[in-house]
């Protein structure tokens, strides 16, 4: 559906922006009636789909965040169409600039820092919002400006950052960095990410939504592949809620100790303790699955 709407917008037609609002309000109610099998499924990505998936996964991350930070159902269905939109300025980006492998050149990253002015303008002209989208041309102008008014649009003004573009920059920069993509080809573990945007002030991200969102995901996302010190190859599966035992999820064994894969995998709480009081199982490290041969949305769907 988002895939249908920016090519209808990157064409100059018509976009059914009734059928995107029933899907955020879809993600919505399933982040309030089960947030950790929809945040799973960010796992499932597409290299090839990147914009449309990266658009998707921003958008439930934003709300299981925003519900974290106490936002209401109204203010969670606006932050998620917020979060949907926040890259639609890319549609009025030259394709060749937006897939392009390498760096870009001094006007190239011109052209592309302005998507997200590109993006206010696309707003303000969609039709079927019902009103005008305020709060999504706000983020789409915002979401990469650091919480000092530094990156891109540069601010002429001082100003406060909207609560929505602080969580939505954190979601946005969090699937990126883990994500592949046409000039990321090997993408950084997602504990490496979290660790950067946490000690980081350079990286311009707010603090408190910072934390809320380690909180929400672990400090081992969803579908994260860790090493085991019983040589056992395993991906996340769910957070541990319980904050003494974070660096201790549950998880689900795709390999053997000599490196066989498994079919579906044995699903294991590392917080389990055996009958001499000891953890039969410890992370010893995050790697790539496809060192391993593993496609992580196999054991997702």
């Amino acid at each position: 559906m988002t895939k249908e709407v920016i090519n209808s917008i990157r064409m100059g037609r018509t976009a059914n922006v009734k059928k995107v609002k029933r899907a955020v309000q879809a993600i919505v109610d399933q982040v309030l009636n089960n947030e950790s099998s929809l945040v799973g499924l960010t796992t499932l990505r597409d290299y090839d789909e990147y914009t449309f998936t990266h658009s998707v996964n921003v958008c439930i991350f934003s709300v299981a965040l925003g519900r974290k930070l106490g936002l209401t159902k109204l203010q969670l269905y606006d932050l998620g169409m917020a979060a949907l939109f926040h890259d639609v300025g890319k549609s009025r980006v030259p394709l060749e600039v937006l897939n392009k492998e390498g760096g870009l050149t001094e006007e190239e990253w011109r052209i592309m820092q302005a998507h997200p002015w590109l993006g206010v303008l696309t707003l303000f002209g969609l039709r079927g919002y019902g009103e005008i989208p305020y709060r999504g041309m706000v983020v789409a102008y915002e979401h990469h400006m650091k919480i000092d008014l530094t990156g891109y649009p540069k601010s002429i003004r001082n100003r406060q950052l909207s609560i929505y573009s602080k969580v939505i920059a954190v979601a946005d920069g969090f699937d990126a960095a883990t994500s592949r993509r046409v000039y990321q080809t090997v993408p950084i573990q997602p504990d490496q990410v979290l660790k950067e945007m946490w000690e980081n002030p350079r990286r311009g991200y707010d603090a408190v939504v910072v934390k809320a969102f380690i909180n929400l995901i672990g400090i081992y996302p969803v579908g994260t592949c860790v090493i085991l010190d019983t040589y056992e190859v395993a991906l996340v599966h769910t957070a541990n809620p319980d904050v003494a035992h974070v660096h201790r999820p549950v998880v689900r064994l795709v390999t053997t100790p000599d490196g066989a894969l498994l079919t579906p995998g044995t699903i294991v709480d590392l917080s389990e303790k055996d009958a001499n009081g000891s953890y039969p199982r410890t992370i010893v490290k995050v790697t790539d699955p496809v060192k391993y041969g593993i496609n992580v949305s196999d054991y997702f769907v």
